[in-house]
């Protein structure tokens, strides 16, 4: 998995599913990073309080 990290609203999106309200692209493109490092992911979560994006994360069910 690829993710896109907002430094600037410390915020951690999913590259598959980043869509436009997910707002990544407002940010200054040297407060984004791009890693695959799950371990990096789990210590900004832990350590530096960033958050997942509620829209790139939360992937929704569609049952018909």
């Amino acid at each position: 998995m690829t993710y896109i990290i907002d430094h600037a609203k410390k915020f951690i999106h999913e590259l598959t599913y980043q869509e436009k309200r997910c707002g990544i692209e407002q940010t200054p493109a040297d407060h984004r990073e791009l890693t695959d490092s799950a371990p990096y992911i789990y210590t900004l979560e832990k350590e530096k309080m960033y958050a997942k994006c509620p829209y790139c994360h939360e992937v929704p069910l569609i049952i018909d």
